[in-house]
């Protein structure tokens, strides 16, 4: 059974060597993390995607880690985006952040690390400060999709060109990120439709 965010029990993580008291993460992240974690929470599929380059997705509004009510404003309009992106998986990670979404710690979500052209590898040696993050939820996983840690790392393993839609989210938690493992603090989370291009048949091909 589903635990809900708001009522986890109470739990000691370690993250990072440090120990991290959750008595429910909506309580612990406050005003700012509750946002977060209730647009991380999303389980509605999008009806359409608004397609958005490399280019678009970068120029995405850079805001401030603390929000100020301007914004409050452009967070809550972009987040109504539902967004589609094309680019290879460089990087398959899955995330030990499950109290997020109302499950154990190892129950987390997929990072899916997209990059503009293709990599020699999955997991490539280098800089990796061009990346745009995607994130496969818990409630995305299977059963409810055939998305499993062997599939992602598989569309990796095997750099084929794909399309990765969801919602907009800003991660503001992951803002120092950025020049580091990230190219924005901008996410699509989360991901409700992965896709991979048909060079044969030249269409995108669903995966289930």
């Amino acid at each position: 059974m589903r635990r809900s965010v708001r009522t986890m029990p109470t739990l000691l993580m370690l993250w990072g060597g440090t120990a991290l008291l959750l008595s429910g993460c909506a309580v612990f992240f406050g005003a700012q993390g509750r946002y977060l974690i209730e647009q991380k929470n999303r389980e509605e599929v999008p009806s359409h995607y608004e397609s958005l380059t490399y280019a678009e997705f970068l120029a995405l509004p850079a805001l401030t880690d603390h929000y100020s009510e301007q914004d409050w404003t452009i967070v809550r309009q972009e987040s109504l985006r539902a967004v589609r992106l094309e680019g290879y998986i460089a990087e398959v990670r899955q995330i030990f952040d499950g109290p997020m979404y109302g499950e154990w710690p190892w129950e987390g979500d997929f990072h899916v690390h997209l990059r503009e052209r293709p990599q020699p590898q999955c997991f490539p040696p280098g800089p990796r400060h061009d990346q745009i993050v995607t994130e496969v939820t818990p409630h995305f996983l299977p059963p409810r999709t055939g998305w499993s840690e062997a599939v992602l790392r598989g569309l990796c393993n095997r750099q084929v060109r794909v399309r990765i839609s969801g919602w907009l989210l800003h991660d503001y938690q992951h803002a120092d990120g950025v020049s580091r493992w990230r190219a924005t603090p901008w996410e699509i989370h989360p991901v409700t439709r992965i896709e991979v291009w048909d060079p044969e048949r030249q269409t995108w091909q669903a995966v289930p």
